[in-house]
């Protein structure tokens, strides 16, 4: 059974080889596609094995050696899907110049003395930059060492290997096989958006896992410190407080008990003091993503499109009604788990379903849990969402972004249909026991 995860594990590398062969990603999307759907195909019958439970794969070793040889295999291809990448070296450079990133946007007269060949590949040039203070302080700090997109993947395609490392210690903590480590490590959309494009997602999943790891392990402290650190890279974990608060086994009002979480906004305030000087343009390129920014989305999609024949304002009220029903659905569903994991999966699967934008680097946040709640829709999604990929398609060709209806539906209708599916048959299975 070994020998079949080895020869999984060697075709999945070679379809790594394939894409780094093809260069420009941008400009070959089918090809991508080929290569991609190739490993993910491989990706599902590894998982399969895995999942069985067969002794014979033995020890996770095997798993997470070959996690870092397709991580390393796609350092090497250039960061063609997605130019964030370019926008973090581009704020590091900025603070290394004495300059606060959130004062000025890339294409402002004052920061023209920093612009080289680099700065043509800044994406949003106009808007100041939308990363929270850790993750700026993360750019400094690489800009120090080098101030390359190559140096940058190195260190988050490390940060990605290390968060498999955490997730087969933290299955081991939990009673779980640590083989199942693979549901996320072998996946192809860390592989690509990771160690391929270089997101600073990683850097905040990471932070992420390690503070639920702290939890189950009940270091407070550490736990509400991890947490921070993962909001002030991308502030999503901020909705996961709900959880942090109700883990001590005592009164939700009882606050001398929860007394750690004074460190979140301590912490929250010491990593922006350094940025202070900007005042409310700190807020200004968050500001813009909020009100203005959507792609790929499938909720808002279908509420905007539903309300675009009554009211002009469509867009604005779909993006308050994904709020609302978030807030809504996080807020229950961490009163209801009790186990902070499941709530979390819960709690940033919903964010990624009503977000107004999704990236497909945004499942990053969802994809570690399936390690410990594997769900065949998600799994499903996590392959599909390189669809989405194909406005770079025209975009590179004409300059225009326009998405396809059909995009949307060939990934969200059968991740819905799956999911609908796999909980049916979940609870006709518990009303039969």
């Amino acid at each position: 059974m070994q020998l079949r995860l080895l020869f999984l594990a060697g075709v999945i590398e070679a379809c790594c080889c394939y894409l780094v062969s093809l260069g420009d990603l941008q400009r070959q999307i089918p090809q991508m596609w080929a290569g991609v759907f190739s490993a993910f195909l491989c990706y599902v019958f590894a998982a399969y094995f895995v999942l069985r439970r067969d002794a014979a794969l033995g020890r996770p070793h095997l798993i997470l050696g070959a996690a870092l040889v397709f991580r390393l295999t796609l350092w090497w291809s250039p960061a063609t899907l997605s130019d964030d990448i370019f926008r973090y070296v581009w704020d590091g450079r900025v603070q290394l110049a004495g300059i606060n990133p959130y004062l000025y946007a890339p294409s402002a007269p004052q920061v023209e003395h920093l612009r080289d060949a680099l700065y043509h590949s800044v994406n949003h040039a106009a808007i100041p930059t939308i990363y929270p203070p850790l993750a700026q302080l993360f750019f400094r700090t690489i800009c120090v060492l080098s101030a390359t997109p190559a140096a940058f993947k190195l260190a988050l395609l490390l940060c990605d290997w290390g968060l498999c490392l955490l997730l087969a210690r933290s299955l081991v903590r939990r009673g779980q096989d640590p083989r199942r480590v693979l549901l996320y490590a072998w996946n192809p959309l860390p592989l690509i958006e990771v160690a391929g494009s270089g997101h600073i997602d990683a850097l905040g999943v990471l932070l992420l896992f390690a503070a639920l790891y702290a939890l189950h392990s009940q270091r407070w402290a550490a736990a509400v410190c991890a947490l921070a650190g993962a909001f002030l890279v991308k502030l999503v974990p901020l909705v996961l407080l709900p959880s942090f608060w109700r883990r001590p086994r005592a009164s939700w009002f009882n606050f001398r008990k929860r007394s750690a979480l004074l460190l979140f906004p301590i912490l929250g305030l010491l990593t922006f003091w350094p940025f202070a000087d900007a005042k409310e343009k700190l807020a200004t390129g968050l500001m813009t993503y909020v009100q203005h920014w959507h792609f790929n989305a499938a909720a808002y999609s279908l509420f905007s499109f539903v309300l675009q024949p009554w009211d002009g304002h469509a867009y604005a009220y779909a993006r308050w009604l994904c709020a609302v029903l978030f807030a809504l659905i996080a807020l229950g569903v961490q009163i209801r788990y009790r186990d902070p994991y499941r709530a979390a999966f819960a709690t940033l699967g919903a964010y990624v379903l009503l977000s107004p934008t999704v990236h497909p680097w945004y499942l990053l946040w969802v994809l570690p849990f399936l390690a410990f709640f594997p769900s065949p829709a998600w799994m499903l999604l996590s392959g599909l969402i390189f669809l989405a990929y194909e406005v770079q398609i025209g975009y590179g060709s004409e300059g225009v972004w326009r998405e396809k209806s059909w995009i949307l539906w060939a990934q969200y209708a059968p991740f819905y249909l799956l999911l609908g599916t796999t909980a049916c048959y979940r609870y006709l299975n518990r009303r039969d026991d």
